[in-house]
């Protein structure tokens, strides 16, 4: 973790000092100053290095069974951690997009998406390590899972009729193959899989299959839009318009924006509900806990 912080840290310091390249998608290749991204590399540092030191001394001073508050405190804090790196990279949601369906005239930037890429790695360190020190996770109630995929199919409707009351043709994507696609796939993300995640069909398949599209679709599609009404908020607040230069009202991105947040937070607790679901008796009671506390 501290290597990866070292090292992270002096790419954003080199980008900080005005070496950064142009950029294809707009900004920078995170959704933060370059500043704060090397204060975010600081600070995963030492909170590595502080909690690694008061790991070493109750070690030596055979405080194994006082280490509840120490564990709990660095389990929040590397899981926010790891949440705020993720939506710095959130654009790496394009990257995957552009990458796959290169006919839908996305941007690809390979330099930006490795760098988004490094930032990703950084969060899944730090998920790591805050999974090594939580306590047990206990499974919770089915209808929170039910009720995520409702959500998730509430959000992916809203998402379609937003862009049903401003007319399909609208759309800024290629008109190719690839739209199709990606059409098919939002179709099959928005209904059939949270129906999986939720319904006992689902248990039938690999637990792979449901859940690494569930768990990354969810997370990404949260990060990338959270981040998005928050960027449409402060637009407001600021008297400018919301995505202006798209051609489309501000009333179709303030239903359509909120409409995927709730997809992604849907999808994200029915596929954790899929995965308390799913587990064998010798999977770790420790694994991707969500603090309930």
């Amino acid at each position: 973790m501290v290597a990866w912080a070292m090292a992270y840290g002096g790419l954003r310091i080199w980008f900080a000092t005005g070496h950064a390249p142009t950029w294809k998608l707009p900004g920078n290749d995170l959704l933060i100053p370059p500043w704060l991204a090397v204060a975010g590399c600081a600070i995963t540092a030492l909170a590595a290095i502080t909690i690694r030191d008061e790991r070493d001394l109750r070690h030596k001073q055979g405080l194994r069974g006082q280490r509840l508050g120490g564990r709990v405190w660095a389990a929040r804090l590397f899981w926010v951690l790891a949440a705020g790196w993720v939506a710095a990279a959130a654009f790496i949601l394009l990257d995957v997009v552009a990458a796959v369906l290169p006919g839908l005239g996305i941007p690809f930037d390979p330099l930006g998406m490795l760098c988004r890429v490094g930032a990703i790695l950084g969060a899944v360190l730090l998920g790591l390590t805050a999974k090594a020190h939580q306590s047990e996770a206990k499974p919770w109630p089915h209808w929170i899972a039910t009720l995520g995929a409702c959500l998730a199919v509430a959000g992916c409707l809203t998402r379609l009729a937003a862009q049903a009351a401003v007319g399909f043709g609208t759309t800024p994507y290629g008109g190719d193959l690839s739209l199709i696609l990606f059409e098919g796939g939002f179709m099959l993300v928005g209904t059939l899989l949270p129906f999986l995640l939720v319904h006992p069909v689902g248990r039938r398949f690999p637990r792979w299959m449901l859940l690494v599209p569930g768990f990354t679709l969810g997370a990404a599609m949260t990060a990338y839009f959270g981040v998005g009404l928050i960027q449409m908020v402060v637009a407001v607040a600021q008297g400018k318009p919301v995505y202006g230069d798209v051609g489309l009202p501000d009333a179709f991105f303030w239903v359509a924006v909120p409409a995927y947040v709730v997809w992604g937070v849907g999808l994200t607790l029915a596929s954790r509900g899929y995965q308390f679901a799913t587990r064998k008796d010798t999977d770790s009671e420790r694994d991707l806990h969500i603090m309930n506390s």
